[in-house]
């Protein structure tokens, strides 16, 4: 996206979030069980497994506490007194970092050696057509310092609507950030397996020895 067209939605953003009407704003919450439980979860990390560092998760600027929606790839709006009670970048970050805790073969870790995970929401939105749904995207990107790249994608999930009900969107988008990241963990589990296995020519090399 061109840096004319963020600032634009940035602007939007902000207009949209400081000039309120009359009206009081309505906050949200994504009915996520994941966030429910990275509320109530106060496990350790465990100590075995292959270590991933989960870096800030990052969002474009008008990905902000007014809901977003849309009604095409290239028309987007946001809802002035329809608000999320958190950034959804925060909402993403803490339900993958439950999600990738409770995932067995890894482990969080703050160690810069580690395997790095970045990730940035593309999209969570509410889509108001041609069918009325939560969408909720992500670009993933898992890179080691030795091996390189592991993992490229961008994920996504989308649950519909069941009405026209502000609280069935929060429902639905709860939803969708449970189905996304629990997709981002199974591709990171997977793709961090290479980190398990030695590097080709290893054998070789102590054959040589």
């Amino acid at each position: 996206m061109t840096g004319r067209r963020w600032s634009v939605l940035w602007l939007v953003a902000l207009g949209g979030c400081l000039f309120r009407s009359s009206d009081a704003p309505r906050f949200f919450r994504p009915g996520s069980a994941i966030l429910d439980a990275a509320d109530d979860n106060l496990e350790p990390v465990a100590a075995a497994g292959i270590p991933i560092r989960l870096r800030g998760v990052r969002s474009g600027p008008f990905l902000r506490e007014c809901i977003v929606w849309r009604v095409s790839d290239v028309e987007y709006g946001l809802y002035e007194q329809r608000r999320w009670t958190d950034l959804p970048a925060h909402y993403v970050e803490r339900a993958l970092r439950t999600r990738l805790r409770e995932t067995p073969g890894l482990r969080l870790t703050d160690d810069p050696r580690a395997a790095t995970l970045h990730v940035d929401v593309v999209a969570f939105d509410e889509v108001i057509a041609p069918t009325h749904a939560a969408d909720v995207a992500l670009a993933v990107l898992l890179e080691d310092r030795e091996r390189g790249r592991l993992l490229a994608r961008t994920m996504s999930a989308r649950v519909g609507i069941a009405d026209g009900d502000s609280a069935s969107m929060a429902t639905a988008m709860g939803q969708a950030l449970d189905e996304v990241v629990t997709e981002v963990a199974d591709a990171v589990r997977l793709s961090a397996q290479a980190l398990a296995e030695p590097r080709s020519g290893t054998h070789a090399n102590d054959h040589a020895r």
